[in-house]
């Protein structure tokens, strides 16, 4: 799979650092490199861009002010020396966030994800009914379970197979070993849902279930290899239901 990038930052060596990160993984396709964010208009007018790099400090129109502007978005990362715009770009759906100076590590783990999101995106059907998770069975039992609508399927989901859900926009991906479904829906529809032993939110962007969970360390989690974030708002709340043993009362 193709993926067609653009990336929008106002600084030449910041343009000049990604380009050259872009041209080393054989998936993206770099279609420009801009330095103002109008000039960015023009190609996301006139072409499909998958997935845009995008600096919130430039001269103008802010990064921010201009991806509230588009209508149709393509998956975004947030390429920047500020700390202080996480919250808006969680807001504004954006999927990842690149603090300066970028290393290419941090880059292609940023890239290999909206690679992988992009695919499902494209593979994923629209809803009929405003939400493709169907509650199926949930009494706290291992044989708990979900149909989640998604591929043109309907896939039946053990409670006991999920690691753990991530929020992206309007969907949801649920990750199962390696397998992985992205349906529409809204994460706090899933965490009633999956409402019982074992399944915590600790992000406004994921709900983990314990039982999978490999290691905490400061403020992450680790599934496999997978690390989610632990955001300040659960930490408190989730570390006191691991000390107390309460995950699975």
């Amino acid at each position: 799979m193709t993926v067609n990038c653009l990336i929008v930052d106002d600084e030449l060596l910041a343009r000049r650092l990604l380009t050259d990160y872009v041209s080393k993984i054989p998936e993206l396709n770099l279609v420009a490199a801009c330095a103002l964010a109008m000039e960015a208009q023009g190609y996301l007018q006139k072409q499909r861009i998958d997935l845009l790099f995008l600096d919130i400090q430039m001269p103008d129109v802010t990064g921010l002010s201009f991806l509230r502007s588009l209508q149709n978005k393509a998956v975004t990362i947030f390429t920047t020396a500020y700390t202080e715009y996480a919250l808006q770009g969680y807001e504004l759906f954006v999927l990842d966030y690149l603090l300066k100076p970028i290393s290419f590590e941090r880059f292609f783990q940023a890239a290999s994800r909206a690679t992988e999101y992009i695919s499902l995106l494209n593979k994923s059907v629209p809803a009929e009914a405003g939400c493709n998770v169907i509650l199926t069975k949930n009494d706290g039992q291992e044989n708990a379970y979900l149909f989640v609508k998604a591929d043109s399927k309907i896939h039946k989901v053990a409670h006991t197979n999920i690691d753990f859900v991530e929020a992206y926009g309007e969907y949801v991906l649920i990750f199962c070993g390696k397998e992985k479904i992205m349906t529409l829906g809204q994460l706090g529809k899933m965490e009633q849902m999956l409402r019982g032993p074992g399944f915590v939110r600790v992000h406004r962007s994921f709900i983990v279930n314990f039982a999978k969970v490999d290691a905490i360390q400061g403020n992450t989690i680790y599934i496999g290899e997978r690390e989610i974030p632990l955001s300040k708002t659960y930490r408190e709340a989730f570390m006191e239901l691991v000390q107390n043993g309460r995950l699975f009362s």
